[in-house]
């Protein structure tokens, strides 16, 4: 196959809505799947936490890991690595093998071998609410919205108005537990023919179209999209191997550029370019396949760009059984009780990623807020305030993202400044972190509240406000009371009694 033109209609299919595709790219991959490894993390043995999304471990391949879970001798300890950064706890274990062997399966029996090696049973049974979490979320959102990722990048290279909201596509038709099975049954088949090595690598450029053509048509069977798979990749996967041979340039650039080439281009670009490379097999191999009637999108197969949405009127599953509290207007205006239970919501969210954060990395759980009570008020008036200050930057994404990043940038320095000037504590700190300003701010820091801003502008507000609507408007104000009532007399006993203590807040040393 030739590849150069796919690769220059993917770059084109790029540049023509540059940030809406970073945008997308990154809600997926972060938000959803936790993907990228920032080069920027760490430059000295900082211990400060924060932000870090996950280490740069050397893999190992599963074979490897089989050897160490079935083959270690009885009650010879597995320990976890020591370059690893989360030393305690189940989960720890678990984001460590998980990291390492590439395989949340293998992860899992790695790291429930290691407590039960070293006796840690009490511990076990503590945490295994936690590992149930992680295992619904991968079976449920990161497998799952791999195919919404698949069917905007279908959509945006022929679709000019193509809507972020597309990411939820799978949500959206109420095809979440077949699709999740379908992938589910993908990754179980994969994790399999990987222990023999060879037959893993045929078998993931086999399996490759699976989520593209659940993008295309969901309604496809477990048996029917595993053959279509399999009939559209023979005498493919060789060649598709030697296009990915030929990216490791940009694999490469990706170092020296402390990947952000790579967050700022190249994950977009693949991901149009395997739009590009579904489209030119399907389309070479439709007419000679069997039960070739189920690639029956043909509105993605229009020859020319057009400046419209795709119609979804014609799309397979009727429109009137869309979930309609997933339908997206982000230019809306909210109501005053709205941006209060978004001020709450997002606080709450907010404490939960840090204690979490906080529990992954030492095994303990803390309030790492601010105040006493389960809010972290920075997140909530950072939503807040770009939901309201930067609405005019809504239908400009790129805008959008500058002007948070510099939002955010300001609204953290300002608290830590006042934290540490009379408070005389330090409830986060960057020190250590590239491009870090007193260790109050740091770049990368302020690259995810960009991008968090812009995906909850374009997608959290708007589904909240949709899930708000289903609250009556009495309920809904005496919940706004109850929350302000709560927060102010929070607020009062902090300033009076400020939340301190190991693991919240270190001192600052005048």
């Amino acid at each position: 196959m030739k590849y150069k033109y796919l690769k220059k209609e993917a770059k084109k299919n790029v540049r023509r809505h540059y940030f809406r595709n970073i945008l997308v790219v990154f809600i997926a991959t972060i938000i959803f799947t936790g993907g990228y490894t920032y080069a920027t993390s760490k430059v000295s043995d900082s211990t400060s936490f924060r932000l870090t999304i996950s280490d740069k471990l050397v893999k190992k391949s599963n074979a490897e890991v089989f050897k160490e879970v079935f083959l270690k001798k009885q009650g010879e300890n597995l320990k976890i690595k020591k370059e690893s950064k989360y030393t305690n706890g189940l989960i720890a274990a678990l984001i460590n093998e998980t990291t390492a062997s590439g395989s949340i399966v293998f992860g899992i029996i790695n790291s429930i071998n290691i407590y039960l090696f070293n006796n840690k049973v009490s511990n076990l049974i503590l945490q295994v609410f936690y590992l149930l979490i992680v295992f619904l979320i991968f079976i449920l959102i990161q497998n799952v919205i791999v195919v919404g990722k698949n069917r905007y990048f279908l959509e945006q290279r022929r679709y000019n108005k193509t809507k972020l909201d597309k990411v939820l596509f799978p949500y959206k038709i109420r095809k979440t537990k077949h699709i999740a099975y379908i992938l589910f049954m993908k990754y179980l088949y994969s994790f399999l023919w990987n222990l023999t090595i060879i037959g893993g690598f045929i078998k993931h450029y086999e399996y490759i179209l699976i989520p593209y053509l659940l993008a295309e048509n969901p309604n496809m069977s477990k048996k029917e999209v595993f053959k279509m798979s399999k009939e559209l990749m023979n005498g493919e996967k060789f060649e598709l191997f030697k296009l990915d041979i030929s990216l490791l340039g940009w694999k490469i650039l990706e170092i020296f550029t402390f990947n952000l080439s790579t967050l700022f281009f190249y994950n977009a670009y693949k991901n149009s370019l395997y739009a590009e490379l579904y489209m030119k097999i399907r389309n070479d191999k439709k007419d000679s396949i069997f039960n070739s009637s189920l690639l029956n999108d043909n509105y993605l197969d229009i020859k020319e760009v057009v400046n419209k949405t795709y119609p979804e009127e014609q799309f397979s599953i009727p429109v009137k059984k869309y979930r309609k509290w997933l339908k997206i207007d982000y230019m809306k205006d909210y109501t005053i009780s709205t941006y209060i239970l978004f001020f709450f919501t997002f606080s709450i969210c907010g404490f939960l990623w840090e204690v979490s954060l906080h529990f992954f990395n030492t095994g303990n759980f803390v309030n790492r807020g601010t105040m006493y009570g389960p809010w972290l008020p920075i997140y909530g008036f950072g939503v807040v305030l770009i939901l309201i200050l930067l609405k005019t930057f809504r239908n400009k994404p790129y805008l959008l993202f500058i002007f948070t990043f510099l939002l955010c940038g300001i609204l953290e320095y300002s608290t830590a400044w006042y934290l540490e000037t009379f408070k005389h504590m330090s409830w986060w700190n960057y020190n250590g972190y590239f491009l870090n300003i007193k260790g109050r701010i740091c770049f990368e820091g302020l690259l995810l509240f960009g991008f968090g801003g812009c995906a909850a502008t374009y997608f959290i507000a708007p589904i909240l406000d949709n899930i708000y609507k289903f609250i009556s408007k009495n309920i809904k104000i005496i919940l706004c009371v109850i929350l302000i009532a709560l927060y102010v007399f929070d607020l009062s006993y902090t300033l009076k009694h400020p939340h301190t203590g190991k693991g919240i807040t270190t001192s600052v040393i005048k």
